[in-house]
């Protein structure tokens, strides 16, 4: 469904119970609302209305001028304002994660908690922040700095692919990924699987290259400013978003606030099979 907000078109997804406790869930990149169905019987059994919102420029989501990792909050505050949300919790999945992180340290006591699911952490001046990530972020995040147009070729060039030989575009994400994502990726139909992607690029390369963009560059989170607890789940065979990421953005929130979730023999894509313990923990004390 569409919304408008403060003026703008917002595209979100919504699974699980209508009427349950609202969860916004926050994709990752290249990625859109799309593809999120893995939430939906999981939430149900447990009463909570997943919300997959598109941010600027990415699927049917207006852009948005100048936007920033930090003023997501905001943009999030008022989404939930238009639905009629006074409280909820977030889950950032892959480079979701700074968004949700965003929305904990900036939307007060209206966030009840967050999750991460192989949530991105940041990788502007950490040594050693960019070890361990998938080859082709590391290559989308070396062609923005330094061959911007040739980032926006590539990405046109990827969708087209996508779209005319969904199967060879699954097969080059297989590559890069452990056994347990090779595995999932198997199960399941790839023209279906690669939908998310295709919708990312929508509008064009730009919202998919501001993503990396502001992943790259410093949040300004006030880390501490997290007053709700964060749970972040991290799969030990992920390939994409390496186990450092979850123990830095650990040590960077207020001590008592965070608690690591090790998921051995789980990879980046295969985590969405443990969505069920990622609500739980959401929503039990």
């Amino acid at each position: 469904m569409n919304v408008t907000v403060d003026g703008r078109t917002v595209a979100l997804a919504e699974h699980g119970d209508p009427d349950g406790a609202p969860v916004f869930l926050f994709h990752g990149t290249p990625d859109s609302r799309l593809g999120k169905e893995f939430t939906d019987a999981p939430a149900r059994e447990r009463g909570l209305r997943v919300l997959c919102p598109d941010r600027g420029g990415i699927g049917g989501s207006d852009p948005l001028l100048e936007r920033t990792i930090r003023g997501y909050a905001g943009e999030v505050l008022a989404l939930a304002d238009v639905l009629g949300i006074e409280r909820f919790a977030t889950i950032g999945y892959s480079a979701g994660g700074p968004f949700a992180l965003s929305c904990a340290a900036g939307c007060g006591p209206r966030v009840t908690g967050t999750a991460l699911m192989a949530g991105a952490g940041p990788i502007d001046d950490r040594p050693g922040a960019r070890e361990g990530l998938a080859k082709s972020d590391l290559d989308m995040l070396e062609l923005l700095e330094k061959n911007p147009r040739r980032e926006a070729m590539s990405l046109r060039v990827q969708k087209w692919a996508t779209q005319l030989v969904p199967g060879a575009a699954v097969g080059q994400i297989s590559a890069e990924l452990a056994q347990p994502d090779k595995d999932f990726l198997a199960r399941r139909p790839a023209k279906e699987e690669m939908s998310f992607f295709v919708e990312s690029l929508r509008q064009g390369p730009h919202g998919v290259m501001d993503e990396y963009r502001l992943w790259a560059n410093a949040w300004h989170l006030d880390w501490d400013a997290v007053a709700a607890p964060v749970e972040i789940f991290q799969g030990e065979d992920d390939r994409m978003v390496p186990m450092h990421h979850a123990e830095d953005i650990a040590s960077r929130l207020p001590a008592g606030i965070a608690r690591i979730h090790r998921l051995p023999g789980v990879g980046h894509l295969s985590i969405q099979d443990h969505v069920a313990d990622v609500l739980d923990a959401l929503v039990t004390p």
